[in-house]
């Protein structure tokens, strides 16, 4: 049976707070990663740095946030809905897509599916 709208609604706003809390630690699990990196490669020196002009998380990295999505929504974070270039913050992440991972979960917004892969023909 499928569900109407009304009842998708309410399913993704029952699961809302879950999703944003495990983005929210899968962000700063992810920056905390980056920064490491970057901290131990960075070069000394009292010049500028063109780390602090990079966005906090770029888009490549946050389709990692599938992991999320797949155990809470059921679904996998369609690359299409993320901000291009990435985010400066968790906030503006969840800000931008939170709104669109509903309109997916709902219908409300159409993305394309991944084709499966083709298994390899023994040689």
């Amino acid at each position: 049976m499928d569900m109407g709208m009304d009842e998708l609604k309410s399913a993704f706003a029952a699961k809302a707070q879950v999703l944003i809390a495990k983005l929210e630690t899968w962000f700063e699990d992810e920056v905390a990663a980056i920064d490491g990196e970057i901290a131990a490669e960075a070069p000394s020196g009292s010049g500028g740095s063109i780390m602090g002009m990079r966005p906090a998380i770029d888009s490549k990295r946050v389709l990692d946030a599938t992991v999320i999505t797949k155990e809470v929504l059921n679904m996998e974070l369609p690359p299409e809905i993320i901000k291009p270039g990435g985010y400066g913050s968790c906030d503006e992440m969840i800000a931008d897509l939170v709104p669109k991972l509903e309109q997916v979960f709902i219908g409300a917004l159409k993305v394309k599916k991944p084709k499966p892969a083709k298994e390899l023909e023994p040689v």
